[in-house]
């Protein structure tokens, strides 16, 4: 799965959408980094985790997105 990611305004957190979904990957402050996924414009996310760094966090919000069959 190919996901174009993008950088939040204020230049820390990342985005992207894939399909229905919306993952979005913020730092923690203490190195690590939290993902959510949501589903349209849930104002609850249907995933969250976190995740040690960056690429982690990418990886496992991507594998859900891929396995949750809305992607």
């Amino acid at each position: 799965m190919n996901i174009q990611w993008n950088k939040t305004r204020d230049g820390k957190s990342v985005s992207a959408l894939v399909g229905s979904l919306s993952l979005r990957l913020a730092p923690t402050g203490d190195g690590r980094w939290n993902w959510q996924v949501f589903n349209g414009a849930a104002l609850n996310p249907m995933a969250t985790g976190i995740a040690n760094s960056l690429g982690a966090a990418k990886t496992v919000a991507t594998q859900f997105a891929g396995r949750s069959g809305l992607a």
